[in-house]
């Protein structure tokens, strides 16, 4: 019996990606005119035959829930040193949702070392790695060139990124940090920042958006002196540095970001939520003064898991598709760190503690 010429089979012959045959033969951006010549022609050569759409579906039913499929997950070790609850939460409901589609999980944990060197994941050497699922965002050349090299289907999980073509699951950031901007303001509050560098990641720049979204649609106005950043922008290490006059409320781009704020402005005499309100992005606190005390937007981690392995397992049998980027919706979390506004507080006075007291790096 003939055997059906797949798209991987066209890659292996011209030594690229799957993901890049398929965009070629799908009129899709991302590959150049000589390259997509050649995949079209080394097509017809080899009897590529397109499946019709109702095939398509029929075949992804059958093949979907096989068992057997193996999937890789790449997180990078500072993810998991910084955010070792969210991170490691999610590994799992991955790998409970793969269970449930008879497929096995395989770990690996890359270093700032094999990033910088461009040293792809070693579970890649496995051919039986069916897809890859990567896990918070490695730096954008290391990305590029995984997407380059690699057979397999690829998905990016809590972060998607314009110029890589590979589906990608993430959380509600924008309508997240609007929703718990506009709680604050329902609160009192006025005078409101935001901490997160929002140039580091696309995530901490949607819900940069959010933020700003809701104070213009409530008529106020942005102060720079109360944007500020959570890490070192050469290093991504943990950095903050409260201002010399405060807003009476922060919207932190995650609960962490919220913890550090949290010590800060305890160790300056500052009570939360009585002198300033924090709000937080994740759910996931585990340790310091706002453990089980702090507002926060929860992420439907369940619900991204499972969108996870949908896509990834659609990619693996059906091949060429159009990319897709799957927004998930998280709910807001009511504890007790956010306040209303007491119209008596002088919260906008000098701090006059020592530099010790207003940094931590």
């Amino acid at each position: 019996m003939e055997k059906n010429v797949t798209l991987k089979d066209i890659a292996e012959e011209l030594q690229v990606s799957i993901v890049t045959v398929s965009n070629a033969l799908a009129g899709r951006s991302g590959v150049g005119d000589e390259l997509r010549i050649e995949i079209e022609k080394k097509a017809q050569e080899m009897g590529y035959r397109r499946k019709a759409r109702r095939e398509r579906k029929a075949s992804s039913r059958s093949k979907v829930y096989r068992t057997g499929t193996r999937i890789g997950v790449a997180v990078e070790d500072r993810y998991l040193e910084k955010y070792t609850s969210f991170y490691w939460e999610m590994y799992q409901r991955v790998v409970v949702a793969a269970s449930g589609r008879g497929c096995f999980v395989s770990l690996e944990v890359l270093t700032d070392e094999q990033e910088k060197q461009g040293e792809m994941p070693l579970l890649l050497s496995d051919k039986e790695i069916g897809g890859l699922i990567v896990l918070g965002k490695p730096d954008k050349t290391y990305l590029k060139k995984l997407y380059q090299t690699t057979d397999c289907p690829i998905l990016f999980l809590d972060f998607a990124d314009e110029e890589i073509p590979c589906d990608a699951v993430i959380s509600n950031g924008f309508y997240g940090a609007y929703q718990m901007t506009n709680y604050l303001i329902g609160l009192g509050h006025r005078e409101i920042g935001f901490i997160g560098n929002y140039l580091a990641t696309g995530s901490i720049m949607d819900r940069y958006q959010g933020f700003c979204k809701s104070l213009l649609e409530h008529g106020i106005s942005e102060n720079p002196e109360w944007i500020l950043s959570d890490r070192d922008a050469d290093t991504g290490k943990p950095r903050l540095r409260l201002p010399e006059h405060l807003p009476t409320a922060f919207v932190c781009n995650c609960d962490f970001t919220a913890g550090m704020a949290a010590e800060l402005l305890i160790r300056a005499g500052y009570r939360i939520p009585e002198d300033i309100s924090l709000v937080g992005f994740d759910d996931f606190l585990v340790n310091g003064p706002m453990q089980g005390k702090l507002t926060t937007y929860a992420v439907d981690m369940d619900a991204m898991a499972h969108q996870s392995l949908k896509l990834l397992l659609r990619r693996i049998n059906e091949g060429a598709q159009e990319q897709t980027v799957r927004t998930i919706d998280g709910k807001l979390v009511v504890r007790q760190s956010a306040g209303q506004v007491d119209g008596k507080k002088a919260l906008r006075q000098s701090m006059s503690q020592d530099d010790e007291k207003r940094e931590v790096v």
